[in-house]
C-alpha cells in the first residue's frame, strides 16, 4: 500500500517552508537556548480535473483519524500554490523536535491506520481513493530551522478562520565562503531591524538544507494574513531599511554585502488548508 500524502519517509527523516516551528527557551535577558527542529517537505502533484472538495474530504478524514493523533508531530500543514489555487503544486510540511521522533513515526502511523480502518478491504479502498488524486511523481526535502525565525503566535493560529498566505523565498547560497560569512552578519542585522519590526509578518521561518537536491538551499517563509499583504510587507521592509540605514550610499553598500552570499533567488506563494493544520 502506497500512501502519498502522509509522510513518505523511508530512509530519511524530516523548510520549510513551515511553516516554521522553533523551540527556544530564554535563559536570561541576553541569551537564548536554541534547539533546531527538523522539517520535512514533500511536494506532490494533483491530477488535473480532480474534484477539490472530494479531495479535501478524503484528506480531512485521514487527518482526523491519523495525523491529528500523532503527538510527536510539532506541526503539520498542507499548502497549495496560490496561483489560481494550482492543485498541481501541493506541499506537505511536517515538523519534528528530533530525528529520533521521525524514525518512530511510521510505526505510530501504521498503528493508527489499522485502528481507523480495521477491515483490510475498507482500508485498501480508502487509500486507493486517496492516491487517485495524485500523480506518481513526488519529491522530498529536509531542512533544519535556524535561530532567526519566529513562529506565528498561538492566539493567531487559534483565531484563524481563513488560510494564511506563505511567501516563500528560496535562495541558492554562493560558494564563496568569505562572501557568505560577511553576508551572513548583514543578514542577521536585516532580520533584527527589518523583519522583526514589520508587523505585517505574522511569522518568519529561516531553514537550512539538510537533505535533498541542492545543499546550498536556504529557505525563508513569511507568514501573512492575505495576498494583499505581500506588496504591503515588501514596501514596509523598504521603509524600515531606510530608517535603519538612512544614508543612501551606506544603504546601497549594506544591500550589496547582504546579497553577496546569495547566487540566486526564487519566490513562490502558498496558502494552507486550515482544517488540515496541526
Amino acid at each position: 500500500m502506497k500512501i502519498k500524502l502522509t509522510f513518505l519517509i523511508v530512509v530519511f527523516a524530516t523548510l520549510l517552508i513551515t511553516t516554521s516551528a522553533i523551540s527556544q527557551k530564554k535563559t536570561n535577558s541576553n541569551s537564548i537556548d536554541f534547539r533546531p527542529v527538523y522539517i520535512t517537505v514533500t511536494t506532490l502533484h494533483g491530477v488535473g480535473g480532480a474534484d477539490i472538495k472530494e479531495w479535501k474530504a478524503v484528506e480531512q478524514e485521514y487527518f482526523d483519524k491519523v495525523t491529528s493523533k500523532i503527538d510527536l508531530l510539532v506541526s503539520h500543514d498542507v499548502l497549495i500554490s496560490n496561483i489560481s489555487n494550482d492543485f498541481s503544486d501541493i506541499k506537505v510540511v511536517n515538523v519534528f523536535n528530533s530525528w529520533d521522533d521521525i524514525e518512530k513515526i511510521n510505526d505510530i502511523r501504521d498503528d493508527l491506520v489499522n485502528k481507523a480502518w480495521p477491515d483490510e478491504n475498507m482500508r485498501k479502498q480508502f487509500f486507493e481513493k486517496q492516491n487517485s488524486f495524485y500523480t506518481n511523481y513526488h519529491s522530498d526535502e529536509i531542512y533544519t530551522s535556524t535561530s532567526f525565525g519566529y513562529d506565528v503566535s498561538s492566539s493567531a493560529k487559534k483565531s484563524q478562520k481563513k488560510s494564511f498566505v506563505y511567501f516563500v523565498q528560496t535562495s541558492t547560497l554562493a560558494d564563496d565562503s568569505g562572501a557568505e560569512k560577511e553576508s551572513y552578519e548583514y543578514y542577521k542585522k536585516y532580520v533584527d531591524n527589518i523583519f522583526r519590526k514589520n508587523s505585517l509578518i505574522k511569522g518568519y521561518s529561516a531553514q537550512r538544507h539538510l537533505w535533498g537536491s541542492d545543499s546550498r538551499d536556504f529557505v525563508e517563509v513569511f507568514t501573512l494574513n492575505s495576498t494583499e499583504d505581500i506588496d504591503k510587507f515588501m514596501k514596509k521592509n523598504k521603509e524600515l531599511l531606510h530608517k535603519f540605514v538612512p544614508n543612501e550610499d551606506k544603504r546601497k553598500e549594506f544591500i550589496d554585502i547582504y546579497s553577496e552570499g546569495v547566487e540566486s533567488r526564487s519566490n513562490a506563494i502558498y496558502v494552507n488548508v486550515p482544517s488540515l493544520s496541526k
